[in-house]
């Protein structure tokens, strides 16, 4: 298990502690990376998990990984 710290904001939500990641439930666990965004500016939402712990193990993958800032393109 991933020994990711989360702070419950109210049932089904949580945060972590740096504010890096936000995970919800809507019936699947969601996690939300605020530092990395995808193509349209949005924050990266990995998931759907079926339990925190595998949202956590998710957190942690993602603190692992690498981020690759491409060029933006010029018109």
């Amino acid at each position: 298990m991933a020994d990711e710290q989360l702070i419950r904001d109210r049932a089904g939500s949580y945060h972590t502690e740096d504010g890096r990641f936000a995970v919800e439930n809507d019936g699947r666990w969601n996690v939300r990376d605020e530092q990395e965004h995808d193509e349209l500016g949005l924050p990266r939402v990995l998931g759907p998990f079926a339990t925190l712990d595998a949202a956590r193990e998710a957190i942690a993958e993602a603190r692992a990984r690498r981020v690759v800032k491409l060029a933006k393109k010029r018109r």
